[in-house]
């Protein structure tokens, strides 16, 4: 890192799992798709995963692990020799890996005196100069939540959390119902649709922290009560995206100024689930992964959703000079409500610079759209960034009064390099409004069924009238042929035209 600091963007692993999933030769794609979130670092909860395949992988991509030992809440081991023998051991195995930067005592909890100066003294011994904690939940960090849905705003206050503070906070999440096909797989034979005991068995757990019913409640409010398990999930994907950018967005407008990290709770899901998790048990993406991945670009240009005061933020090594900031007010059919802000900016190394402020006009409509761009030298765009704004959350029922969007997809040209299959493809919006949360997906021609796990250059887009984007989509070739897929986009409420492209 050159002595350069970073913020630490991640997650943490789920349970026993994350073996089968190395075993069946997926540690490939669920590291990848960390890796595309811009995420920084992994937290090993609780030792979760032993395996070497798991630490080979992080230091090829360049994520960081937080490594834990299976010590949590207060519980302490019998035998506390052989207790320590292990640490000794597992810290002597992994230390060749330079992806591990902290070993953990204990999760939300600190280890008796013994177990943990005895930790603290194998890792001093063993793996010098790699930080050592005793509680991933005090001290230096912080963690706690919150885990269930809140209003997006109050990430940006330090008064959300346990702690007072946003420091290095090492679990926050919210419920996160995937796409409508992985749901599907979720409750199998039984009926998706009203949410029944199947959903309960996925860890729709009323009475837990993850509290799903005011997650659905928002959904509800934001876009109407769900006839359908389809509609449900379509709906619940504005909810993924807005909260999980909120989260990251928090940390980097108070970057340095209290803020250093953020890790979920979680990034990877140990079974099919209806909470905590940025892509599903099928490795297929929602609205939370492009959220996450949003808030955490290297170059990031966000508002306040307090007062709309807009930051551009640089994560990388390297200054920016000369970058511009621009910013456009637009109603649902893409037209101007006020002329476009600009300013220009320096942004230090791994700092951030404000911009401006962009107000609502006093004729704009309750529901509009603030669209951010962040460009770098010759008008490269480094960074986009679409937010609905609303006064109420009954605001965003106007989507659902929303006609005139018509996706068109073109090309599918198809090149392969190192095993994986690339496919280009161009989506336009021929219509006179907007098309919201379009969701592109890669498939099977002849069945239909999804192609996972496959990286996306962009999705779950908003699209102005007549705004055209190249996609690009990566997945392993396996036993794939050219002409074998094909590309299909569906956004919310809007028309079908020609939204197949084969490739």
């Amino acid at each position: 890192m050159n002595g350069v600091p970073v913020l630490c963007r991640g997650g943490n692993w789920g349970w026993d799992e994350l073996l089968r999933r190395m075993q069946n030769g997926r540690m490939e794609a669920v590291i990848e798709l960390h890796r595309d979130m811009n995420f920084t670092m992994i937290r090993n909860w609780l030792g979760s995963s032993n395996r070497e395949e798991f630490y080979a992988r992080c230091d090829e991509n360049g994520l960081l692990v937080w490594n834990d030992f299976w010590n949590a809440w207060f519980l302490d081991p019998p035998d506390h020799a052989l207790y320590l023998e292990h640490v000794r051991d597992t810290v002597r195995r992994y230390r060749s890996h330079p992806c591990i930067v902290v070993w953990c005592g204990a999760n939300e909890g600190t280890p008796s005196g013994e177990i943990d100066e005895g930790g603290r003294r194998a890792v001093a011994e063993e793996h010098p100069d790699v930080l050592y904690i005793s509680n991933s939940a005090s001290g230096i960090v912080s963690g706690s939540g919150p885990y269930a849905w809140i209003d997006p705003r109050q990430y940006f206050s330090a008064a959300t959390y346990a702690h007072g503070t946003f420091g290095f906070h090492t679990e926050i999440g919210i419920p996160t119902v995937p796409v409508v096909e992985s749901m599907r797989n979720l409750v199998g034979d039984e009926e998706g649709w009203p949410i029944s005991t199947v959903w309960n068995h996925h860890d729709w757990a009323t009475r837990g922290g993850q509290h799903p019913q005011s997650y659905k409640a928002a959904i509800d409010e934001r876009l109407g009560e769900s006839g359908s398990l389809e509609e449900f999930c379509a709906k619940a994907q504005f909810v993924n995206f807005e909260s999980m950018r909120a989260m990251f967005e928090a940390w980097n407008a108070h970057l340095w100024s209290d803020a250093s990290g953020l890790l979920l709770w979680m990034s990877n899901p140990a079974w099919h689930s209806t909470v905590w998790q940025t892509y599903d048990y099928d490795l297929d993406v929602n609205g939370a992964y492009y959220g996450a991945r949003a808030g955490c670009e290297p170059y990031h240009v966000q508002a306040d959703p307090r007062t709309w005061e807009v930051l551009a933020v640089n994560h990388t090594r390297d200054p920016l000079r000369g970058a511009v900031v621009e910013g456009d007010v637009l109603d649902l059919t893409g037209r101007p409500l006020a002329g476009r802000k600009r300013a220009v900016i320096d942004l230090a190394a791994s700092a951030t610079a404000p911009a401006f402020t962009l107000e609502r006009p006093p004729a704009a409509p309750p529901l509009h759209l603030v669209r951010l761009r962040l460009l770098g030298p010759g008008g490269r765009t480094l960074s986009e960034n679409t937010y609905w704004r609303y006064g109420e959350p009954q605001d965003l029922l106007a989507l659902n009064r929303l006609s005139g969007a018509r996706l068109h997809l073109t090309g599918g040209r198809t090149s392969e390099r190192d095993g994986r299959l690339q496919i280009t493809v161009n989506l336009r919006n021929s219509g006179d409004v907007i098309a919201p949360m379009v969701r592109m997906s890669l498939r099977d021609h002849r069945s239909g069924d999804r192609v996972l796990p496959a990286t996306y250059s962009g999705n779950f887009l908003w699209l102005l009238p007549g705004e055209r984007r190249d996609i690009t989509i990566t997945c392993p070739r396996g036993q794939r042929r050219r002409g074998d897929l094909e590309v299909t986009a569906q956004g919310y409420r809007t028309a079908l035209v020609s939204t197949r492209a084969r490739a």
